[in-house]
């Protein structure tokens, strides 16, 4: 499949190539609340939520590498993580060297993508990235999700994933107008 122009559902207009990068604006579990208890029960800044004061999540990066190219397919995603794991990142987030004097933290991916079986809460290992970057997520578990972040997917399978994903969201924006 070769490069092609694709219209982006937020700004309507035409881009060329195939994006290369698709996320997840929020946890699912903020997601699936009803709006009028976001205000009650969560707390969510850009990368990090906090829901019940029991819930913690942060956000993150899961690449897929495009083989024989320098490129990666980029998952914009959520993990669960553990109380004092949010409170060491959080107290770091600003810190030059962070990366190399914390983690790898477990957590669990916190969003479910469509395109793949079931990866609401799939194990996996944050890496902490130097400062202005969000954490790396890597799967650790057997899942098809985690065979792809291993082995690479080719650009032609990048261009239809993103293709799904673009006609995806393509009905979903259509539905909420």
């Amino acid at each position: 499949m070769a490069d092609s122009s694709f219209v982006c559902h937020i700004c309507n207009q035409s881009h060329e190539g195939i994006p290369l990068s698709f996320g997840a604006d929020y946890p699912d579990m903020y997601a699936n609340m009803p709006d009028a208890e976001h205000s009650t029960r969560a707390l969510i800044t850009s990368d990090q939520c906090i829901i019940d004061d029991t819930w913690f999540f942060v956000r993150g990066c899961l690449e897929i590498p495009i083989i024989e190219t320098e490129e990666v397919f980029l998952w914009g995603l959520w993990a669960s993580i553990k109380e004092e794991v949010f409170d060491e990142l959080s107290e770091s987030w600003e810190q030059e060297g962070r990366e190399s004097r914390q983690g790898p933290f477990k957590g669990r991916l916190a969003n479910s993508l469509s395109v793949y079986p079931d990866t609401l809460n799939l194990k996996l290992r944050l890496i902490v990235q130097p400062v202005g970057q969000r954490p790396l997520f890597v799967l650790e578990e057997e899942h098809p999700l985690t065979m792809a972040q291993r082995s690479g997917m080719s650009r032609h399978e990048a261009a239809e994933l993103s293709h799904n994903l673009l006609r995806i969201q393509g009905r979903s924006s259509r539905s909420h107008q």
